[in-house]
């Protein structure tokens, strides 16, 4: 009797740890912590870290830059966003006065349309011209006068000779050995890179606009015009505020003289070669400014 009480409480005891641990491995297994993905079963069943998420690929914007058309004359396409926020483009063919030579070329048709492109390099719009459609002020062309100087032409004179341009006054005799001669204006930087223009008159209009750098032996004509909508673009005050600046990312000086050449409708540029930056005047343009092979 006393043998069998001595027993019973230490088999009950043997019994209640079996039932607690069959218990134990019967629970399921702990929920991973929040934002910690489960590792994953491999084919052998062991486990390997869970792949994690594909990475975004970004591809870095390219840097806007001059692309050589042919040696001695270069484009650049890019952009300029002016103070108000409104987008414009901002086109420059910049050319080697060295190896290239600058013409004016009647339009007889009033467009760019029957400009040659077997020569032809690159077009823009040039000075003013009256209401029939006369130059109105200097034009000179391959050493030959096309239409005299005149006081409402503008107030400045683009003379080129023996491969160097210069941005003259109105009236000033020109330098000797001039192939070349546009009036129009104003003159948007003057002659050493100071601002010609020190107020904003509110106009909006596309610009045509001749810059001069490396001491003239390089001439760079621009094209400015909102993006969206040509028939508008930037003040003349920020025109000469962005011809100031380098024209280029990476560069470091901007222009040394500029010349405004008209603007509003009669801005254009022709590009045989690269067609899609051709722009043609939303108007009548009776001549061009050119630079053929």
């Amino acid at each position: 009797m006393n043998a069998s009480w001595s027993i019973g409480p230490r088999l009950l005891a043997a019994l209640t740890l079996l039932a607690s641990s069959r218990c134990a491995r019967e629970q399921a297994a702990p929920l991973p912590a929040a934002g910690v993905a489960p590792a994953a079963v491999g084919v052998d069943g062991g486990r390997s870290p869970a792949p994690s998420p594909t990475e975004p690929h970004f591809v870095a914007a390219k840097t806007p830059a001059f692309e050589t058309l042919v040696p001695g004359l270069s484009l650049l396409a890019d952009e300029r966003i002016d103070t108000e926020g409104h987008v414009h483009e901002w086109i420059v063919a910049r050319i080697d006065l060295h190896q290239h030579g600058l013409q004016v070329r009647p339009l007889p048709s009033l467009s760019f349309t029957p400009l040659p492109t077997t020569d032809l390099l690159i077009g823009v719009n040039g000075g003013f011209f009256d209401p029939k459609l006369q130059a109105s002020g200097l034009l000179l062309s391959g050493g030959r006068l096309l239409a005299p100087g005149r006081a409402g032409g503008g107030s400045g004179v683009l003379a080129v000779a023996k491969g160097r341009a210069q941005l003259l006054k109105r009236g000033e005799p020109l330098p000797a050995g001039t192939d070349f001669a546009v009036q129009c204006g104003p003159r948007l930087i003057e002659p050493g890179g100071s601002i010609g223009i020190y107020t904003d008159d509110g106009q909006r209009a596309a610009r045509t606009a001749a810059c001069l750098r490396e001491q003239g032996r390089e001439l760079n004509l621009v094209i400015a015009l909102s993006k969206g909508f040509r028939a508008s673009g930037p003040s003349l005050l920020q025109l000469a505020q962005w011809l100031a600046a380098p024209l280029a990312p990476g560069e470091t000086s901007g222009c040394h003289a500029a010349l405004n050449l008209d603007g509003g409708p009669s801005t254009g540029i022709v590009v045989p070669e690269r067609p899609q930056l051709s722009r043609a005047p939303l108007g009548p343009v009776p001549f061009a400014v050119v630079v053929s092979r």
